[in-house]
């Protein structure tokens, strides 16, 4: 059997990201695959502060051991983005980017040292995410064949010199998309070791459209955005483009995610909050469409959760991921402007034909290149050559 050890910051029920959704959904396809898979990960459920959450120790999660280490210090988000900005801000040759590593966390030594003691039970490692302390710490603590899903898109953090180890020492990278793998190639000039294994989708075969409308108590036409309510979403933009279409379209603008910036209190404008999963893919399968204007995505989740319910996406064109994904499907519309997005959003909500049209090819284009087994096989037959299978 191949034991297999897995590092991500954060793992386990309630932890909300896409890099620690695609951990938990990979280490536990494996694991029931028939590998044996150990997860060594923090105490933190919450990605702003760290704060120290889960029980230190062992546990299992459907079949899945984890090892959590405590985080050695909390985060204070204002206090890192004013370090942050400094640090962006200064010439690259006066960074410690050692530091901003400390400061970005979850800082854990302890987890540092586990790996560093415990790597020779385990044949290989699979680590989750360029970006944070028990990666780029992580990696030269275990002497072992290492493959990274990066999940990198195009940010400051990846043009530092303390990255290039972190591209460097994998003998595998797995990638998301195509243009997640390009930039990479771009800004590392590497080409042997490339995967495009994209992940997987889960979605319930019966979805009741009427579900979230009926809890939510919405009777007219809305369109959706799941995810994250926070600056540097591109939501500012959605807002002003909403006030010019409420002027024409009786259409109401619902938000789902944890909100960590202030919604407009205008008519029409719903925060829905947290929902559970059934009335999630409800809210996308009643959508008039869905909306996801981050330019900053290294996959989008909730664009193939959209698709897969045959809801055509209005996306942000700067997202090199987002456009793969529509361009390939042809399961919704680009803006890259302000008028784009009024215009996208006009298109859309004035032809119920053009807009079944667009599911249609969002639901075939989830169905062939976001199959869990598919995925799950691709990944296992790489974890086998590295193993020396």
């Amino acid at each position: 059997m191949i034991r297999v050890g897995a590092v991500v910051q954060r793992y386990g029920d309630g932890v909300v990201g896409g890099a620690e959704t695609l951990a938990r959904d990979v280490c536990e396809r494996l694991n029931a695959s028939g590998f044996d898979v150990t997860v060594f990960t923090t105490t933190a459920r919450d990605y702003i502060t760290w704060e120290n959450e889960f029980a230190a120790g062992e546990s299992i999660l459907r079949g899945v051991r984890i090892l959590r280490f405590p985080v050695a210090e909390q985060r204070n988000i204002s206090s890192f983005n004013r370090f942050s900005e400094a640090f962006f801000n200064a010439p690259p040759h006066d960074r410690d980017e050692r530091r901003w590593i400390l400061e970005q966390g979850p800082r854990s030594p302890d987890l540092l040292r586990a790996l560093e003691t415990d790597y020779q039970d385990y044949e290989v490692f699979l680590f989750f995410t360029y970006l944070y302390f028990p990666t780029v710490l992580g990696m030269d603590k275990v002497d072992r064949p290492i493959a990274l899903f990066p999940t990198a898109h195009d940010e400051p953090p990846l043009y530092l010199k303390i990255m290039q180890r972190v591209f460097e020492r994998p003998e595998r990278l797995f990638f998301l998309t195509g243009a997640e793998q390009k930039l990479v190639q771009r800004v590392f000039g590497r080409s042997q070791g490339m995967d495009l294994v994209r992940t997987g989708i889960t979605f319930p075969a019966e979805v009741d459209s009427e579900l979230f409308r009926r809890k939510q108590l919405i009777f007219g036409s809305y369109m959706l955005y799941a995810g994250r309510i926070e600056r540097g979403k591109g939501l500012e933009a959605v807002f002003d483009a909403y006030s010019s279409l409420r002027r024409h379209h009786l259409v109401d603008l619902v938000l789902l995610g944890r909100r960590l910036m202030e919604i407009p209190e205008a008519e029409g404008i719903r925060y829905a909050g947290y929902v559970s999963e059934l009335e999630k893919f409800s809210a996308f399968r009643g959508a008039a469409f869905s909306l996801q204007p981050s330019s900053l995505e290294s996959l989008s989740i909730t664009t193939l959760e959209s698709f897969a319910q045959g809801t055509p996406v209005l996306a942000n064109r700067r997202s090199p991921a987002l456009s793969e994904h529509v361009d390939l499907s042809g399961g919704g519309l680009l803006y890259a402007d302000p008028a784009e997005l009024v215009g996208g959003a006009e298109r859309l909500l004035s032809s119920r034909r053009l807009r079944l049209r667009m599911g249609e090819k969002g639901r075939a284009y989830v169905c062939r290149y976001f199959d869990w087994e598919k995925v799950t096989q691709s990944i296992r037959a790489a974890i086998l050559q590295l193993a020396g299978n």
